[in-house]
């Protein structure tokens, strides 16, 4: 695995993690670095996983309302999205949005 660094989506320091389910899809967790804990709803964040040039369709996403949070000396909301991939298609990159900003991530040699 190739190590990434996280990257502004926005105002938000966002870091996805990749992992092949062993069901035909492939899981995606994005932690975001958040002011407030349960400051993002699930409407506010969106990931695109292309994999071979085609886009992935979203299989699972976040639960509405707000995201979950972590706080420990700062506060990390995550979104947890799982991706259909029934043909066994390698990943190649990850976009994520926060609140109409972008982050794309090259996940080819898996990430996270």
């Amino acid at each position: 695995m190739r190590e990434e660094n996280p990257q502004l989506a926005g105002d938000f320091w966002v870091y996805p993690s990749v992992a092949e389910a062993s069901d035909g899809s492939v899981r995606v967790n994005v932690a975001i670095a958040v002011e407030e804990p349960f400051d993002l709803q699930d409407t506010d964040v969106a990931v695109e996983l292309v994999a071979d040039g085609q886009s992935l369709s979203i299989v699972e996403g976040p639960a509405p309302g707000p995201l979950p949070a972590i706080q420990l000396t700062g506060a990390n909301a995550y979104a947890l999205y799982r991706f259909d991939n029934p043909d066994g298609l390698v990943p190649s990159t990850a976009t994520v949005t926060v609140r109409g900003g972008s982050a794309t991530f090259d996940v080819s040699q898996g990430i996270g």
